[in-house]
């Protein structure tokens, strides 16, 4: 352990932790702090404590991070694994009696801070990769950090591998100010950064092949093991998936080439063997280990000094379509990157192969944002609710949550009774949470175990809450055995729930238990072709063939359509029975009278009809009398649709429609008292709905003429007329309602007509526009400066016109 650079923070560390009982630790990805930090927390917490002073709780940001380092722990301490030191993940533990350092996810220690909040028996917790900044680990430090108030004893330790260090110091600190920070720098060995062309660059790879990816990465895989062949060394690729690490490996060991897959599904025993490394006998041949982010940090590959980086990565972002948080692929930041390229220098001068231009690195995002910003919310606001902190209020979060994403996530937990209207949790939202999964998908697994056996519905929960794209739902339920540990522990939490008799099985049985989980994404099929559209109003096709038989179906995944298109592509689906939908979709189940408001002549039209509809699906629909609809819904039929088509659908006399303009050039030049009449405000709404839902035609004039001050007369103030010196009174022609605010009145008369007129009169303070017109009511000029154009152009005017018009006057001086 010696040789490993954070052996050189173990002092400050200790010091941190006996002066504050707090640090957090900046050290970048290959100093060994996640090795040995635990193992200095244990000494600190041993020589201050008693005879059993607790367990140091360790977590780490992936199971396969969890396990391996867990492993090296025990190794480094001469221990088996699941003796001093173990791990507990997500369907699988190894810890026991002795256990005084245990390997955790984010998501197993929540669930233990929301069962038991004082954590009683555990003496220290180390968050590692902090600056990852998954929704979890968020919630555990802000959780840990406000569970120090009340426990001092309680020693935590948040370690990271970037400058945001100094933020969670301040965090994890409180009023005591920042804890103390322990910055252990590591050296790294020279390293060469090779780019792709514009032509192979992966942000330049044609989308719609499904093994553009893969092709490109297995291509810069065998061109790093040639150019490379001199200085050796291992080749890790890092690629967005696992079925890309599979795709890759199984390609490359195709051509002769040692290759492995390294992601957070595998078994222990194959994550030893691939993370263990090989000889360096003569016989050893360069291996290619083909990796998921475990990789990037927290997980050492040894023998490691190649990178091949497909520079992209699977990030959280909340779908709409479902209204949950799912995993899409886009490029990734330069931070990771940068940690991705430092495994090519852990153990000497290494070179780095980027999927991407030097000119694309360079304009992809610094960092990748928090998943706080990015992620629906449901879940994480169930969590802080059963904490005691609704909507995370209190909680010292390095980001808060995101109004928005608050309100869609409350609004979700409400619609199932997990929280009330204050975002306090409910019995039954603490019944949820304690289940490992979405709230909708544990509600929907509640619901499921009335018709369906609780090892049905255990096995559906654990394909979803699995996250992994499966092309046959029924077949993947099937799979999973009896011994699935995921599987067997929501059957435990669901039995309470589960009926005795049962009366679904096989594929009913599935479809109706995702659609209890999903019930928004229950789907009719839109006539006779693939196309099908969703409860939640969504339009989705699904090429498959069961399609042209499947009236129905119950959706788990969607997907992009290749091309732009409107419609969502089905990746899984199962069919499910007309009954089955409607059982699912209950709640969703509507039956009433709709009515609209359509413009057309002096009143426009009502036309009402019975609607039932299963969301947004239009199940039957009838019409209905008008007379028979309520008062209160004919008025807001009339007022949505004057919202939608706006005032001027409405038949506007002729000095209706002067008197509106007028109104409106006041209300623009900022007369007091004069309303904005564009749209209507509420003061208009209320005179003119009433008498349009009754089938009135509305006095719009007189309507207009009420809303004018008494003391400031709009004939006063916007005369309709203008008189000339010559006497001739001209119609002066107000904008549009909707035309510019600055927008000027025009009056168009005979150049003539304005001899004796010195400047342009003015309205409200601006001047008027003149068209000025030749006898033959042809125009010669506009202007809004008579006294100016007298001056100067009228000149020319005068010259031309002089010749073409004799016998009418053209003064020198007008």
């Amino acid at each position: 352990m010696t040789d490993l650079p954070f052996t050189a923070g173990r002092t400050a560390l200790l010091n941190a932790l006996r002066t504050r009982g707090t640090a957090v630790v900046q050290a970048p990805p290959g100093t060994g702090k996640t090795t040995l930090a635990p193992q200095y927390v244990l000494d600190h917490v041993r020589a201050v404590g008693e005879a059993s002073p607790g367990r140091v709780v360790v977590t780490q940001p992936r199971r396969v991070a969890a396990r391996g380092s867990a492993a090296r722990i025990a190794t480094l301490r001469g221990t088996p694994l699941g003796g001093e030191v173990g791990y507990t993940v997500r369907g699988e533990r190894k810890v026991g009696a002795d256990t005084a350092i245990e390997m955790v996810t984010p998501g197993v220690l929540l669930r233990r801070l929301l069962a038991d909040p004082d954590l009683a028996g555990v003496a220290a917790v180390v968050i590692d990769e902090i600056h990852e900044r998954h929704l979890e680990s968020d919630l555990v430090f802000a959780m840990l950090a406000q569970l120090r108030e009340l426990r001092d004893d309680l020693v935590v330790v948040a370690m990271s591998a970037t400058v945001e260090a100094s933020r969670f110091a301040a965090l994890l600190g409180g009023a005591e100010g920042p804890s103390p920070l322990v910055d252990v720098p590591s050296p790294i060995h020279p390293l060469e950064v090779r780019y792709a062309d514009s032509a192979s660059s992966m942000v330049n790879r044609d989308r719609r092949s499904r093994t553009a990816v893969t092709d490109l990465v297995e291509a810069t895989v065998r061109r790093a093991l040639d150019e490379t062949a001199a200085t050796g060394g291992d080749v890790l690729a890092f690629v967005p998936t696992i079925r890309d690490t599979g795709t890759v490996a199984a390609a490359l060991s195709s051509r002769g080439i040692p290759a492995s897959s390294l992601h957070g599904r595998l078994s222990t025993a194959e994550q030893a063997r691939i993370v263990g490394g090989h000889g360096d006998g003569p016989d050893a041949r360069r291996r290619v280990v083909v990796a998921t982010d475990v990789a990037e940090s927290s997980l050492t590959v040894p023998g490691v000094r190649v990178v091949v980086d497909s520079c992209l990565a699977r990030v959280s972002r909340r779908d709409t379509t479902r209204d949950m948080s799912v995993l899409v692929t886009e490029t990734a930041s330069q931070a990771s990157c940068t940690q991705r390229a430092g495994r090519a220098g852990r153990e000497g001068p290494g070179t780095v192969y980027r999927c991407i231009t030097a000119d694309q690195f360079a304009k992809s995002p610094g960092h990748a944002p928090p998943a706080v910003t990015t992620s629906d919310l449901t879940g994480a606001l169930l969590d802080v609710a059963c904490w005691g902190s609704p909507r995370g209020g209190d909680l010292p979060l390095p980001d808060r949550f995101p109004p928005a994403a608050v309100e869609a996530g409350e609004r979700a937990l409400r619609s199932i009774g997990a929280v009330d209207g204050q975002g306090r949790a409910t019995d039954e939202g603490r019944r949820l949470a304690a289940i490992p999964t979405d709230p909708r998908i544990a509600r929907g697994g509640v619901q499921a175990c009335r018709r369906v056996d609780v090892r049905t519905v255990a096995a559906v929960l654990s394909v979803l809450d699995d996250g992994a794209r499966v092309p046959d739902l029924a077949a993947a339920v099937r799979a999973v055995g009896s011994r699935d540990p995921v599987a067997r522990r929501f059957q435990r939490l669901l039995s309470p729930t589960a009926t005795p008799s049962p009366d679904l099985s096989g594929e009913d049985a599935v479809a109706y238990t995702l659609a209890c989980a999903f019930p928004g994404l229950v789907a009719r099929r839109v006539g006779d072709s693939s196309r099908y559209l969703t409860v939640s109003g969504t339009g989705v096709v699904w090429r498959d063939g069961r399609a042209a038989s499947s009236a129905w179906i119950a959706v788990a995944d969607l997907g992009r359509t290749p091309g732009g298109a409107t419609d969502a592509v089905v990746h899984t689906a199962v069919p499910l029975p007309r009954d089955l939908a409607f059982d699912a979709a209950a709640p969703l189940l509507t039956d009433e009278v709709t009515c609209t408001w359509l413009p057309g002549g002096p009143t426009g039209k009502l036309r009402a009809r019975r609607v039932r509809a299963l969301g947004a699906i239009e199940l039957s629909s009838t019409p209905v009398p008008a007379k028979d609809v309520g008062a209160d819904d004919r008025d807001a039929a009339v007022r949505s649709g004057l919202q939608t088509h706006g005032l001027n659908i409405l038949e506007w006399s002729k000095n209706a429609s002067d008197l509106r303009r007028r109104i409106q050039y006041l209300h623009n030049q900022g007369v007091p008292g004069y309303p904005d009449v564009r749209h209507g405000d509420a003061e208009f709404m209320d005179f003119v709905v009433p008498d349009l839902a009754a089938g009135r035609r509305p006095d719009l004039t007189g309507l207009l003429r009420g809303l004018i001050p008494w003391d400031r007369p709009v004939d006063e103030l916007a005369p309709g007329s203008l008189t000339l010196p010559g006497g001739r009174t001209v119609r002066v022609t107000y904008p549009d309602s909707d035309a510019a605010p600055d927008a000027p009145p025009v009056v168009a008369t005979r150049l003539q007509d304005c001899f004796g007129l010195h400047r342009s009169p003015e309205i409200a303070g601006r001047r008027i526009r003149f068209e000025l017109l030749s006898p033959a009511g042809r125009p010669v000029a506009v202007t809004d400066d008579l006294g100016g154009f007298w001056a100067g152009a009228y000149a020319d005017v005068r010259r031309e016109m002089r010749g073409r018009y004799p016998k009418h006057p053209w003064p020198e001086n007008p």
